[in-house]
């Protein structure tokens, strides 16, 4: 055999031993978020309905509070109370002071006086006791206050409280995005941290697949590439990588062979748009490596 055919021989053959470069597959998933009220009560309102959509902040479930509203109204009744008590103990400290600086003024002088023997022994004594007598109700008049201001303290903590409570009975949509199911129902019984509804960002769906170790070379962060649809032959999107593991891992568990089981891969994620709403979680697709 020449050089030529030998040459020739040779590179038919490295064609045909080359291994072929399938596309990887996966399925589409979305971040589902499960929204649950964080108290037990009966739902007077729950919307919208499932496949329905649900923008940021919208109120998706109201909760009776009437109990907690009278609570709360019974506490502000108590406060108010211990208010008014406040402002005339407050009054009482305030004439006590008075009180105690006028008697306090009378009796230096009225001491001078005894001193120059124009006043008697009986008089400072009495302006003495009343002194000391003044000086208690002062001190009584201040215990008064820092019991009326820690009563208070504990009723403006439990008015908080209920506040809250009040504020957790009307359940606001964490995302915006389409309901995936509804378990809750008007005048049923809302279970604090039982999942209600399942809402999920259709907009945008994540595609995930795995490269082995030779494929890495071929996608980078940030690329661009189509993507296959299963469902809709013919249609390609483009995903954006978005993703890509540092670390192997076997092959998962849904792989067709236990050979391609214990091959080590890497995991790489796409974000496709779904601004039609026509891909679905689950669907199956495939995307296309330069």
């Amino acid at each position: 055999m020449d050089r030529c055919c030998l040459a020739t021989f040779l590179l038919l053959l490295a064609g045909c031993s080359g291994r072929e470069l399938p596309n990887p597959s996966g399925t589409f998933e979305a971040t589902v978020v499960d929204v649950a009220p964080v108290m037990s009560g009966r739902a007077l309102v729950v919307r919208p309905d499932e496949g329905e959509a649900v923008a940021l902040g919208d109120t998706v479930i109201v909760l009776d509070t009437e109990l907690l509203a009278l609570q709360r109204a019974e506490t502000a009744a108590r406060r108010a109370s211990l208010e008014a008590q406040r402002r005339s103990a407050a009054a009482d400290l305030a004439q006590a002071q008075s009180r105690l600086a006028l008697v306090e003024t009378t009796l230096s002088r009225t001491t001078e006086l005894r001193n120059l023997g124009t006043a008697t022994q009986q008089q400072v004594d009495d302006l003495t006791a009343e002194r000391d007598v003044t000086r208690s109700a002062i001190e009584a008049a201040r215990g008064r206050l820092a019991t009326v201001d820690a009563e208070l303290a504990h009723l403006e903590a439990a008015l908080a409280v209920l506040d809250r409570q009040l504020r957790d009975g009307v359940v606001l949509a964490p995302v915006a995005g389409t309901v995936l199911t509804r378990n809750l129902e008007p005048g049923e019984v809302a279970a604090a941290g039982r999942t209600a509804m399942r809402v999920a960002d259709l907009s945008e769906l994540e595609l995930e697949v795995y490269l082995e170790a030779g494929d890495l070379d071929r996608v980078r962060l940030g690329d661009t590439l189509p993507v296959v649809i299963d469902a809709t032959p013919g249609e390609r999107r483009q995903g954006r990588v978005t993703w890509i593991s540092d670390e192997a891992e076997f092959t998962p568990k849904n792989a067709q062979t236990r050979d391609a089981r214990a091959q080590l891969v890497y995991a790489v994620k796409l974000r496709v748009a779904n601004p039609d709403g026509r891909l679905h979680v689950g669907m199956p697709a495939e995307v296309e490596l330069p």
